[in-house]
């Protein structure tokens, strides 16, 4: 594997990625293509929401110079790419329809897991099923796709939140592939890093070229780190893997923890609720976190680092727990964990009363 074109893939996307950012919040704020206050909203004045226009330009033009053809995924990952980019900055320009974005991204997970043939076709044990025939594989890779192109599309609700995340879920899986000598992949993994890490340097630390990564970058990061997952399962059921991980779906969803976690937390909150699914609200975990009193930047960090020893964590128990009793027991600690902030919050409205 050659390091030297790993290397270069991160230090060419990250400038780009650094350099093409003012330009285009220059161009935002004077077509005033900005989100403004509302509600929900954590921040003070108009802030550009084009971010995720860097990232895609940063992130495939990296990887068509250094990986180029070499690997048959790159021409219907930068497809399905290129419909998400589309969708995207629609929705951050006009805002479309829910069902429109949507469509967008089953059009997406198509050309991915269609047309690419990048889907699952086995579950490894996963729920007892074992190889999946066509159809049935086509259908779980599809709406896979789409679940976590939301989820990271919902959990980017702070600062620098689904970008950190995907670029921890990005080095967690490039571990594995580096082991498998897989370069295209780690390629890939190092532009995307490049691409994103340049984008959180104005969307964190930036006041005067502060910038949002908009659905288009969200959806971009998603379609990333699940195409990635998928690799990794199919990876991980072939005879030819060097260091084959058994039970690797549930490994795969550690990695990506927080945000599919959290997705899942909150639908649930809102039936038992009896609120409207796709209504936004403050049930998130990042929301929790700042109702504790922490800066944008340290929740971002804690919730990445417990993604980090969680993933890590189940990665050591799947050498030895059946996948199944594994997924559980992974569920009963993700709702422990994700439910103390509110414990907190619970225990100081009490003080207050008293």
């Amino acid at each position: 594997m050659e390091l030297l074109k790993i290397a270069g893939s991160l230090i060419l996307s990250l400038i780009i990625s650094l350099l093409t950012i003012p330009s285009i919040v220059r161009v935002a704020k004077s077509k005033r293509l900005c989100e403004k206050p509302h509600d929900r909203h954590i921040h003070h004045g108009s802030v550009p929401t084009l971010g995720g226009c860097a990232i895609f330009g940063a992130f495939l033009t990296t990887l068509f110079i250094f990986a180029g053809n070499s690997a048959c995924f790159i021409p219907y990952f930068a497809a399905a790419c290129i419909i998400l980019f589309f969708t995207g900055i629609k929705d951050d320009i006009l805002i479309i329809a829910p069902i429109t974005k949507l469509a967008g991204q089953i059009a997406a997970a198509l050309v991915l897991c269609g047309a690419g043939d990048i889907r699952i076709t086995s579950m490894q044990g996963l729920f007892n099923i074992q190889e999946l025939p066509y159809v049935p594989s086509l259908i779980v890779s599809i709406v896979l796709v789409v679940a976590i192109i939301n989820a990271f599309n919902l959990i980017d609700g702070i600062d620098g939140l689904a970008g950190l995340l995907s670029v921890v879920s990005t080095l967690l899986f490039s571990v594995w592939f580096w082991g498998e000598g897989n370069e295209a992949v780690c390629i890939a993994s190092a532009s995307f890093v490049g691409a994103v890490i340049g984008f959180l340097r104005y969307n964190l630390f930036s006041k005067s070229n502060k910038i949002f990564m908009g659905d288009t970058g969200a959806q971009i990061v998603g379609l990333f780190c699940v195409f990635l997952a998928i690799m990794f399962i199919e990876g991980n059921n072939t005879v030819s893997a060097k260091d084959i991980i058994i039970g690797s779906p549930a490994v795969a969803f550690a990695i990506m923890a927080v945000p599919t976690f959290d997705v899942l937390r909150v639908m649930f909150l809102r039936i038992v609720l009896k609120r409207p699914i796709f209504q936004p609200d403050n049930i998130h975990i990042h929301y929790k976190l700042l109702e504790l009193g922490l800066s944008h930047i340290k929740a971002d960090l804690i919730l990445a680092v417990f993604n980090i020893l969680f993933a890590i964590a189940v990665y050591i128990a799947a050498k030895c727990i059946y996948i199944n009793r594994l997924g559980l027991i992974m569920i009963l600690v993700l709702m422990v964990a994700f439910h103390i902030p509110q414990l907190i919050i619970n225990h100081r409205r009490k003080k207050l009363k008293q």
